[in-house]
């Protein structure tokens, strides 16, 4: 099980802080959305920098302009890239054949959850390269991330990685799901010691 940081800042010198702390437990380095739209590929690009041995995934979310938006990610070495199920199939199979052509991968993000069993079963045709099962930020902690698993992981053999309000109260339970990752954030960014909270959801995630 691999363990994924997701640093969602605006300001990229904040979040390069954190991560000189809490990057060396991650095994994939995330750019979240916010600080994408704030800096830009710039954000990729200082993170692949300062962190050259760690697999960057930017969570940039694509929905359309494919053709355009994956050289850009992929020429500034971002690893994985986000596209969201949702938008057409079309979409989604051309930004896979562009990603593998620049030597990317694409994350499929099944952020909807009336969607995602239709998004499971089709993943694969679309040729994507793993599935990121997700509950958006403003759903809050009503959810459990038992909801729809079932149906995600009985839909596909695709690896899939488990997000959204990652903490201490639900690691044990998301962990005995046994995703093949499982991306945290503000559990650890925004904690008081992020150092010392990288290394303990290491050792509950990966061992």
């Amino acid at each position: 099980m691999q363990m994924q940081i997701s640093y969602d800042f605006t300001n990229l010198s904040q979040a390069i802080e954190i991560a000189k702390k809490t990057a060396p437990f991650a095994d994939i380095i995330e750019i979240g959305s916010l600080l994408i739209i704030s800096e830009g590929v710039k954000a990729i690009k200082e993170f692949k920098s300062t962190f050259p041995d760690k697999p960057i995934l930017a969570d940039a979310k694509i929905v359309d302009r494919v053709t355009e938006i994956i050289p850009v990610l992929s020429q500034s070495e971002a690893k994985y890239i986000t596209v969201l199920y949702g938008t057409s199939n079309k979409v989604i199979q051309k930004a896979s054949s562009i990603a593998h052509s620049l030597n990317s991968k694409i994350v499929l993000d099944l952020i909807d959850p009336e969607t995602m069993g239709q998004g499971a079963l089709e993943a694969e045709s679309l040729n994507v390269d793993h599935l990121l099962f997700h509950y958006p930020h403003e759903v809050g902690e009503t959810f459990s991330h038992l909801e729809n698993w079932e149906i995600v992981r009985g839909n596909t053999k695709l690896p899939i990685f488990i997000s959204g309000r990652v903490n201490k109260k639900n690691i044990e339970e998301i962990v005995k799901l046994k995703p093949q990752g499982v991306v945290v954030g503000e559990a650890i960014t925004k904690a008081e010691d992020p150092e010392a909270q990288a290394m303990s959801f290491r050792e509950l995630i990966v061992g």
